[in-house]
């Protein structure tokens, strides 16, 4: 992999702000499992953040569509996201030192494996550890600053038969996919067969992917992160001092529909995602493992720019063109993330 590490300075900075809000920082309360997960409504809205509003185009909770509150409120951060000034100055060095290293990425690519665990469908657990029902592979592109690819490659599903089960590989299946080409984000819907378009409106145009679990492979700013997630640094369930666990909830329900967490696992040096748990609200999970060895940044990518080309319908689709509104969400209840 071409060279990503930081200097090691910056690395004790961030390591020893972390290290201070360990011991006062509660360990999130737990969710069980999660089944395959889409990845929609991209497109960040636009407008700047007044104090104690939110975001323009998106609803406040409690506060009725086409109404306007006259005075209104900030929305409060979940249980276990309340920082104090010590827990928000270490999340803060981190968030700033990640997005100072992904101003440097102009290409990335990278292979990854996909674990989608399904709680009704998916296999027994086994000396008390969850077994995925897919194990899939894939390979992410990005082109600074709103061009983007995302494919899952192969498919292999669990079957119990023949005895005592194996993973198989299904050749016929259609695994997400979508791509940005920074003036529409195109998903694939196989279940649906449908190719949906989220336009990107013009004045939005030519910005960062922002919205969805994508800032956080592709690097949002700092500032947009926080605007659309409750965000911490959990340091009690990962104790790996090479890297720096950022456990993300949805402020917005348009978010909160897809997910409900996204937890990040961070290389120290790197300052790049090794890991992503994604969990969905009918409780199944998709945990992202990212193969950072054999990532390529900065390199051919310019070369293939039909990765992020408007793609063309698959036979027997069709193509929906959709722009839904963001909405406030609820407070969710924080997930617990399984152990590594």
């Amino acid at each position: 992999m071409d060279s990503t590490a930081r200097n090691g300075l910056a690395a004790i900075v961030i390591n020893l702000g972390v290290a201070a809000i360990a011991v006062s920082q509660q360990a999130a309360p737990g969710q069980p499992d999660a089944q395959p997960q889409t990845v929609q409504q991209l497109i960040a809205p636009g407008g700047q953040t007044a104090p104690g509003q939110a975001p323009a185009g998106q609803q406040p909770l409690g506060q009725p569509i086409g109404q306007q509150s006259i005075a209104p409120q900030p929305p409060q951060p979940p249980p276990g996201f309340q920082l104090n000034q010590l827990q928000q100055t270490a999340l803060d060095t981190v968030l700033n030192a990640w997005q100072q290293n992904n101003a440097g990425i102009k290409t990335f690519s990278c292979p990854f494996q996909r674990l989608e665990y399904d709680p009704v469908f998916g296999p027994k657990a086994q000396d008390g550890k969850a077994a995925p029902l897919y194990q899939n592979d894939g390979e992410l592109s990005y082109s600074r600053p709103d061009k983007g690819s995302f494919q899952i490659t192969k498919t292999n599903k669990w079957l119990e038969t023949p005895a005592p089960g194996q993973y198989v590989e299904q050749p016929a299946t259609i695994g997400d996919h979508w791509v940005c080409d920074g003036k529409s984000v195109y998903q694939y819907r196989p279940d649906l067969k449908q190719l949906v378009e989220h336009p990107i409106p013009p004045q939005l145009q030519g910005q960062a992917i922002v919205d969805g679990p994508l800032p956080f492979l592709f690097g949002a700013e700092a500032a947009k992160l926080k605007e659309k997630y409750w965000l911490k640094i959990d340091q009690q369930q990962n104790q790996n001092p090479d890297e720096y666990w950022i456990i993300a909830l949805p402020k917005f329900q348009a978010q909160a529909a897809d997910f409900t967490e996204v937890d990040v696992v961070l290389d120290r040096f790197q300052l790049l995602p090794k890991y992503m748990q994604v969990w969905m609200p009918n409780r199944s999970h998709h945990v992202y493992i990212f193969d950072l060895a054999n990532a390529k940044r900065n390199g051919l990518i310019p070369l293939i720019q039909s990765l992020f080309e408007r793609p063309s319908v698959p036979f027997g689709w069709k193509r929906v063109v959709e722009n839904p509104a963001l909405q406030q969400a609820a407070a969710p209840a924080p997930q617990q993330p399984q152990a590594r």
